[in-house]
């Protein structure tokens, strides 16, 4: 007989991939994330803003690669490792400090941020964070960031 109570603390569970960028806690849902690999070749974009460092190949395929660092801090994040979307998230891919852990996380932990009137470019690309050993993690809205690669990309 299959556990009903365990199949609903699942179904309300959700698992996350949490890694650092300049020493701050980030995460995405692990089911956007396809890999995450060591940092190699980007072949620059004219014409970007500075925080798209260019685009990396990724199995015949371009990823444009995002700086969080510099999108959020206007510090560029050190070139180490690269979290890649899946393809049918879209093609990007961001500069990471390091994997930290995935974690398997229940919904109701999670806090949702309200976004103000004001544009603050650290605030804006956070959906939520949750507490996980003592400190923050945030958790980046990819929908957020796409547009405003698309806003950025039309000025």
């Amino acid at each position: 007989m299959p556990n009903v109570y365990s199949e609903a603390a699942a179904a309300n569970r959700e698992k996350y991939l949490i890694f650092t960028i300049l020493g701050k806690f980030y995460t995405f849902p692990s089911r956007f994330i396809s890999e995450v690999t060591a940092f190699s070749h980007v072949y620059p974009l004219p014409l970007m803003p500075d925080y798209v460092r260019g685009i990396i190949n990724r199995y015949s395929v371009p990823f444009a690669l995002i700086d969080i660092g510099l999108l959020t801090r206007e510090t560029p994040t050190p070139e180490v490792k690269v979290v890649v979307l899946k393809e049918s998230v879209d093609k990007l891919a961001f500069l990471i400090d390091d994997v930290v852990d995935i974690i398997d996380i229940p919904v109701s932990d999670i806090l949702k941020l309200e976004q103000g009137a004001e544009r603050d470019d650290a605030i804006d690309i956070i959906e939520s964070s949750f507490e996980w050993h003592d400190t923050h993690v945030f958790v980046l809205d990819i929908r957020r960031i796409i547009n405003r690669l698309k806003a950025d990309f039309e000025l």
